[in-house]
């Protein structure tokens, strides 16, 4: 396995999200993860090339390999540094059309998270 961590780019403000990755820090226990509070570090967002708009529209991973992934994708290259989630991220790669079901399905959650959670959508800008 590379020994490069992997980056995640969350919403620490967001207490749906919190619930998942809160748990995912306790199983990190090897340190695979450096877990970043978009609300709280906007300099390591910059460093990234992540506006806070689109850091706030959907989730964003630097993998092992230094690439950018987002959604699904995203969460794929964190829950493989993770004991328990490494099986799920297998399974997830292998079963056909899986992938583009639970994009379908984080899309959906994204765009109705943060009205779910008392805040407002905040503007587009070029999120490609």
């Amino acid at each position: 396995m590379n020994t490069s961590k992997v980056t995640c780019f969350h919403d620490g403000e967001c207490p749906i999200c919190n619930l998942e990755i809160n748990g995912m820090k306790k199983l990190d226990t090897a340190g695979n993860i450096q877990w970043v509070d978009i609300t709280k570090d906007h300099d390591a967002l910059a460093a990234a090339g992540i506006t806070y708009q689109q850091a706030m529209a959907r989730i964003h991973v630097i993998d092992t390999q230094q690439h950018m992934q987002t959604g699904v994708r995203g969460f794929l290259a964190v829950w493989k540094q993770l004991p328990y989630y490494r099986r799920l991220a297998a399974i997830v790669e292998r079963v056909p059309l899986l992938i583009p079901v639970m994009e379908w399905g984080y899309r959906l959650f994204a765009y109705y998270r943060l009205p779910l959670t008392g805040k407002k959508r905040l503007p587009a800008d070029n999120q490609g």
